[in-house]
């Protein structure tokens, strides 16, 4: 059962990982936003505030390449970058007024296509999935 587990949780993340699903679900949501952005920008929105060397970390990427996605985001108005309080070297990270629109658009794009993929799932179906996601989250929370 372990690797069954394994797996599911492997085929959970690569779906949501796959540059191909990206470049649909933009397309679907109908925004004006590259793939290769789109990843960093939906963490940036769920872990907001945020820096650099964070996101990098996250996303498996170097600080450079993020830094120089965020600056992309930032000409396009959709991030807003401010020096740390305590130390100027590392950037403050978070969505503009025009990036929360976006991540809106986004959010309810996501909700719209798990709606339909679990249509045929009953309530009590989907009430247990969410305790299960929930317990789990908070379990791998707690590693170290």
């Amino acid at each position: 059962m372990d690797n069954q587990l394994i797996e599911s949780l492997v085929s959970i993340v690569s779906f949501f990982n796959r540059t191909d699903r990206d470049q649909a679900f933009i397309k679907q949501a109908g925004v004006d936003l590259e793939a290769v952005s789109f990843q960093l920008f939906v963490t940036i929105g769920r872990m907001q505030p945020t820096n650099v060397s964070d996101l990098a970390n996250l996303l498996g990427k170097s600080h450079s390449s993020v830094s120089r996605q965020i600056d992309k985001l930032e000409r396009k108005q959709l991030v807003t970058t401010k020096d740390g309080e305590q130390d100027a070297r590392v950037r403050s990270i978070v969505l503009s007024e025009s990036g929360e629109k976006l991540k809106k658009i986004l959010d309810q794009t996501r909700v719209e296509m798990i709606d339909s993929a679990l249509k045929d799932w009953s309530e009590d179906e989907k009430r247990a999935l969410l305790d299960n996601l929930d317990h789990l989250a908070k379990t791998l929370k707690e590693i170290k």
